[in-house]
């Protein structure tokens, strides 16, 4: 499978539009840092995604500025089982949202 696919232009646009989001391309996978979550990886929800594959609908995950993972796990769960080695990603600055 590909090493990356890109999400749409218009989800890097809606995240672009706010000052507290900071959109990237092609951010390596190796960075990125897990912490517990309050729900788990359901693998039947990824093996779903993996099967109806939608484009339009891939949309970057939410990391925070110490690159863990807040929003996406599954999306994060599916690339790694693609074997891709980018996904596009927003880093939230959560200081900017008070």
């Amino acid at each position: 499978m590909k090493k990356y696919i890109p999400c749409e232009k218009h989800w890097i646009d809606m995240f672009d539009q706010y000052d507290f989001y900071d959109a990237h391309r092609r951010f390596p996978i190796h960075r990125i840092q897990l912490k517990p979550l309050r729900n788990k990886v359901d693998e039947k929800e990824v093996l779903y995604m993996l099967m109806n594959f939608n484009k339009e609908a891939w949309m970057p995950i939410t990391l925070d500025k110490e690159y863990f993972l807040t929003d996406g796990q599954h999306r994060l769960e599916l690339a790694r089982q693609l074997g891709m080695e980018f996904i596009d990603v927003v880093i939230l600055d959560e200081k900017k949202l008070n």
